[in-house]
Formats: C-alpha cells, sequence, structure tokens
C-alpha cells in the first residue's frame, strides 16, 4: 500500500510543480525587470508595491598592484508603495595586496528611491535616491570613522523605444573625513533585440580643489525571461581615476 501511495505520488509529482509554476507566474507582475545594475548610472524606475528585486555581482578590480574581489555584492530592493522603494546594499569583499590580506563584509548601506517625474517631452524621467552607510555594521576591520550619507537625483530621456540616456548628478559624505564627493555620471543604452542591451558609459567622483577621478566602462545585458537577468561590465579608470581596471559578473531576478 505505501509503495503504491509513493509511486502515485512520484507520478503526481511533474503535474503538481507545473501547476504551482504557472501559479506563481499568473499572480506575479508582467512587467519586464529593471534594474540599477551593473554601471554606475542609477535607473529612476522603482520596484513595484510588494515586490522584491534582487540584484547581485562578482566583481574584480585591479588598482596600483593591488587587487580586490567582491563575491558577491547585493542589492535588496522592495516596492514599499508607488513610486517608492527601500533598499539594502552590501558586500563580501577580499583584498589583496604586496604586505597582506583582508576580507569580510562591507558597511551596510539603507536608502530609499522614489519616483517623482514621469518622461514627457523634453521632460525626463526623474528620481531622488538616498543612502545612508552605517559604519559599524561591518567585520571589524572593514567597520568605518563615520556614517557617510548620499543624495542623487537620477534622470532618464527615452531616445526611442531602444534607445535611453541617463545620467545622474549627486554628492556623497566621505567616512573618513566626513567631506562632501560629488558624483556625476552619464550613460547611453540601445536594445540590439528583446533580449539584449548594450551600455556605455563615464562618470566621475570629484571632492573641492582636487582633480576629478573619472571611468570609463561598457556592459551587456541579457534578459532570460522577465523576472530574471543576467549582465557582464568591465571597465577601466581614465584621467586621474585610481582604479586601472574592473570586470563584474552578476544575475538579478524579482519575486
Amino acid at each position: 500500500m505505501i509503495q503504491k501511495i509513493y509511486y502515485l505520488n512520484m507520478k503526481l509529482l511533474p503535474q503538481i510543480i507545473a501547476i504551482g509554476l504557472f501559479y506563481f507566474s499568473s499572480t506575479v507582475s508582467a512587467q519586464q525587470i529593471q534594474t540599477d545594475r551593473p554601471n554606475e548610472t542609477e535607473s529612476p524606475n522603482t520596484i513595484s508595491v510588494h515586490h522584491l528585486q534582487v540584484e547581485s555581482g562578482f566583481s574584480f578590480e585591479q588598482q596600483e598592484g593591488e587587487k580586490a574581489y567582491e563575491i558577491p555584492e547585493i542589492v535588496l530592493r522592495y516596492g514599499i508603495f508607488k513610486n517608492a522603494e527601500f533598499r539594502i546594499e552590501s558586500a563580501f569583499t577580499i583584498d589583496h595586496d604586496h604586505e597582506e590580506d583582508s576580507d569580510g563584509i562591507k558597511p551596510i548601506i539603507f536608502g530609499a528611491k522614489y519616483h517623482l517625474i514621469d518622461h514627457k517631452g523634453i521632460i525626463p524621467d526623474i528620481s531622488l535616491l538616498g543612502r545612508l552607510s552605517i559604519p559599524w555594521m561591518a567585520d571589524h576591520s572593514l567597520q568605518e570613522q563615520k556614517y557617510s550619507p548620499e543624495i542623487r537625483m537620477l534622470a532618464q530621456y527615452s531616445l526611442s523605444k531602444s534607445a535611453h540616456l541617463g545620467y545622474n548628478l549627486g554628492v556623497h559624505w566621505l567616512s573618513d573625513t566626513g567631506r562632501p564627493e560629488y558624483i556625476y555620471t552619464i550613460s547611453g543604452d540601445y536594445a540590439l533585440t528583446k533580449k539584449i542591451k548594450l551600455v556605455a558609459e563615464v562618470y566621475g567622483l570629484t571632492e573641492s580643489h582636487h582633480h576629478a577621478k573619472n571611468t570609463a566602462d561598457v556592459a551587456v545585458l541579457y534578459v532570460v525571461n522577465k523576472k530574471v537577468q543576467l549582465d557582464f561590465i568591465t571597465g577601466s579608470g581614465i584621467m586621474h581615476a585610481n582604479s586601472e581596471k574592473f570586470a563584474e559578473l552578476g544575475l538579478s531576478f524579482k519575486i
């Protein structure tokens, strides 16, 4: 009798899984996934209400002979109400330099994004993004001296159905000195197909009375389905930038 029940359950299992997947897919939003990663330019788009989006990546960076890995870095984005999201960010980092190696969890960052204006004519989509890095919410070796807030204006123009131009303007207060560091980014993307998108970007960071540290990168995004996206980005520092080169592979999905 037990064997019959077992075999019956095994026969029914594929049908149960299929029904479950159909039910799950019919209850989630049909809107295609849109991410803030992999580049520095944050999108003005926000997450749908009561939905969670996970954006993760594995990165490598080489700077003046030192190597750093983040395995992984992760951003959790949750839609709290219409046009607004709450987010948590952090990463597990491994640093290799000439003298010693170190690893641990970087300070956790809490943030929120609010969509202010929809694109219309010459007016772009506009959102505000605020972040706060908590210095003591990290492994001991990676704890910072001060809280590090950041605020950005995020804008994006729809040039056509396939192309967009976005930019960010913001300020970030450094955790070691408390001085402001100004942020500017510009990014263009073009959809080759419904699944493949190419992105090119330039961004920079600068303090008062200092040269700007500029970086250029290119990325390719592949949409697996409406809820899953893969990405790859590579870039290099230009004009006084610290980072010599970097690359990153990412996976994002929404629930």
